[in-house]
């Protein structure tokens, strides 16, 4: 019969028993990630205490019985990193979670865009081109970094605060300021212009925008009917924002509203066919209330209205569009045509 053989010698320290002492800062995700990681971190943070148990033993899987070594006291301080969301569902799912973590610091994703924050972000596009050892920035690139920066958190008064996204355009620049010529030959370049900066740029919305090609095609072949000349009663263009991971896009969309004798409803067909989300539905029924308070208050309406999204398939959310969907009912009500 064979048996089970163990050694002391066998036993490694892990995260908790290096940090012991002193700071160990966690990825959150990871840590929820690995089995048992997550109940065994918070059973040694509440018994300030350090113990090697085999996950089978704990959970009774197995009946052997391994080495036990002696408990070890705990001192470490425990700072867990991660997005707004999971820091709101372990606080509303796990109540030991705020237990063990009652300090939390929220750092913002964008910082405000002034001449003295323009100059620190240089600064610290500077230092991150010499921790990657990339050639060197000139001051056209830099302008050019900051001011994607500050696209892509959609403000012109705003800057991103995601330095991995800074530092992978950072990069990509560099290889198009030593590849540049198309050929893939190395021209070693000793600085980075704002070309380059444009070229990596290019190459991301290249490499991630076959649906809005799709969709600008679908308009030339008019597949997608837009008009953008001439004037119509009860019709105007819209503007959807389309998302596809860190890529967004403008797509047009036909706004149409039709009047009929009723009882003063705005029909939202949108709703009707559960193409439209909760913030969409609430901008409908604002503008019924809008158009009850302007023109029923001595009589009720002997009208309704119905309001479409034409050629939309996916489903429509957001209350942006108000405004233009207003202007389509004036505009219907009115017989007045839109430009």
């Amino acid at each position: 019969m064979g048996a089970l053989l163990t050694d002391f010698n066998l036993i490694k320290p892990g995260a908790l028993h290096r940090a012991n002492g002193g700071y160990l800062i966690l990825d959150a995700v990871k840590v929820l990630q690995q089995p048992f990681a997550w109940e065994s971190l918070k059973r040694a943070l509440r018994a300030q205490q350090l113990r090697i148990e085999s996950p089978g033993q704990m959970y009774n899987l197995i009946s052997t019985v391994s080495l036990e070594p002696e408990p070890i006291p705990l001192r470490v301080k425990v700072a867990l990193i991660g997005d707004a969301v999971l820091y709101y569902l372990l606080s509303a799912h796990d109540p030991e979670f705020a237990e063990l973590f009652k300090v939390a610091a929220d750092f913002a994703e964008q910082m405000d865009r002034t001449p003295a924050s323009q100059q620190q972000y240089a600064r610290l596009i500077a230092q991150l081109v010499r921790d990657h050892n990339l050639p060197a920035f000139d001051r056209s690139a830099v302008a050019r970094v900051i001011e994607h920066s500050a696209r892509l958190v959609g403000d012109a008064h705003k800057l991103t605060t995601q330095i991995s996204t800074v530092s992978d355009l950072l990069r990509e620049a560099s290889y198009w300021a030593n590849n540049g010529n198309g050929n893939g030959a190395s021209e070693q370049k000793k600085t980075v212009t704002a070309a380059d900066v444009q070229k990596a740029i290019d190459a991301r919305i290249f490499r991630a925008d076959r649906l809005r090609e799709r969709v600008q095609e679908s308009m030339v072949r008019e597949t997608i009917l837009i008009d953008t000349a001439g004037e119509t009663v009860g019709q105007i263009n819209g503007l959807s924002v389309i998302q596809l991971g860190s890529f967004a896009f403008g797509r047009p969309s036909r706004i149409t509203a039709r009047i009929r004798m009723g009882s003063g409803d705005v029909v939202d067909i949108e709703r009707k066919v559960d193409l439209s989300g909760p913030l969409h539905a609430k901008g409908v029924l604002i503008l019924t209330g809008f158009l009850g308070e302007r023109y029923g208050t001595e009589q009720p309406l002997s009208l309704s209205a119905s309001l479409v999204f034409e050629q939309s398939y996916g489903g429509v959310d957001g209350d942006s569009a108000s405004s233009a969907e207003l202007y389509a009912l004036l505009s219907a009500i009115a017989q007045v045509p839109i430009k």
